[in-house]
């Protein structure tokens, strides 16, 4: 993992899980009780001496784990290894190596090798696959509150915010919570914003939609491009260029490092830089899975992932965003800046989507409307 913040925590909480595991050796009341401390200790970074080299936490954990059985996990992503998804996670699952002293490999799949986009939650769920990387927008009617971020031009279009709102919003409502409770929750982050792009000829406004065949992810976008006339597609990205190169579709909605990471700018030229919304990702784990571990392996994993890893996630993608950004240029990609009076036509069509929103979430007693307002603050709060 490139953030060095999250790399000192894990490795942190993996000196500490060492230490205690060792005073409390021989003695089961005392090594539940250590697993405990170690698990608060994991969510707060500064319960030990932050000056602490990353060496010396490396050295205290090695061979400390010697009598722990060894454990190893499948990941399943759809974006390719070379992606800045994929690198970031194989980073992660280095670091979990380390920090376990060998005993917790995390072995990624990407490029939908052991499933499909849309599939791996239900792989996850039942242990077909350990660990998945899940798109929410892939999954319509299974994380209506979490798909908040997806609803566009009510600001949401930055991925720390997005990410900061989502777990306020997680903490505050079980209603949120039961949305993952089928899984073990590890992360829970937004993208980049996602824009308009097209093939054959620039989206400068709204009316630039009408009669184009568009992939969308599902959700509150596909409602906003048939309005302004396009027909959406919900097409997951590995499939995105081919049908491009044969014009199965001429437009996308997208964020521009998946752009990149699927080389699209190669087969698209016109890119619209105007936020849209976030969509939203889940890293998910088996229970079963999750269970089987002694709670020191998991007090490391948790340290590494929560608000804190899932911040370190959307970071990343938002770096990469910034880098895609130039790539897709240099590609002869070209990037259109939106007039004052397109934003306030599109502005207008999106209010509407916005305004039907609430009276999709089918939660009996459940004030989707308040829900969506104190979202919406929420985002406002970190985006000052």
């Amino acid at each position: 993992m490139r953030s060095k913040t999250l790399r000192s925590v894990v490795l942190l909480v993996a000196a500490l899980v060492v230490v205690l595991s060792l005073v409390a050796c021989g003695d089961d009341e005392t090594t539940n009780t250590a697993a405990t401390t170690a698990t608060t200790a994991g969510g707060t970074e500064t319960t030990a001496t932050a000056s602490a080299p990353d060496t010396t936490a490396t050295t205290a954990a090695a061979g400390s784990f010697d009598d722990f059985e060894y454990y190893e996990f499948s990941l399943s992503m759809h974006d390719p290894a070379t992606s800045n998804n994929g690198m970031f996670y194989q980073a992660w699952a280095d670091e979990i190596l380390a920090a376990t002293d060998g005993h917790v490999k995390v072995v990624l799949y990407p490029s939908s090798q052991l499933a499909a986009a849309g599939d791996v939650g239900e792989m996850v769920e039942t242990g077909a696959v350990d660990i998945g990387w899940l798109f929410t927008s892939f999954y319509p009617g299974q994380f209506p509150l979490t798909d908040v971020t997806t609803i566009p031009m009510v600001g949401f279009g930055d991925a720390l915010v997005s990410t900061n709102t989502l777990w306020d919003l997680y903490e505050k409502y079980p209603e949120l919570q039961n949305e993952w409770s089928k899984y073990k929750m590890l992360n829970l982050y937004g993208n980049p914003g996602m824009l308009f792009c097209s093939a054959d000829k620039p989206i400068e406004k709204p009316e630039d939609l009408a009669g184009l065949v568009m992939r969308t992810p599902a959700g509150p976008i596909t409602d906003l491009v048939t309005k302004l006339g396009a027909s959406p597609i919900v097409m997951p990205p590995p499939d995105m260029y081919e049908a491009l190169e044969k014009k199965n579709i001429t437009a996308y909605v997208f964020e521009p490092a998946g752009i990149t990471n699927f080389k699209l700018e190669e087969v698209t030229k016109y890119f619209l830089d105007m936020p849209l919304y976030d969509g939203a990702f889940g890293l998910v784990m088996n229970w079963d899975k999750w269970n089987a571990l002694p709670p020191e392996f998991q007090a490391i994993i948790e340290a590494a992932t929560g608000r804190t890893g899932s911040l370190a996630a959307a970071q990343d993608f938002s770096d990469a965003a910034a880098g895609a950004h130039k790539t897709i240029a240099d590609a002869g990609g070209e990037w259109l800046t939106p007039t004052a009076e397109a934003i306030a036509a599109f502005q207008a069509a999106a209010n509407e989507v916005s305004a039907a929103w609430p009276a999709t979430i089918k939660l009996e007693g459940f004030d989707a409307s308040a829900y969506m307002q104190d979202a919406v603050n929420i985002a406002k709060t970190y985006s000052n």
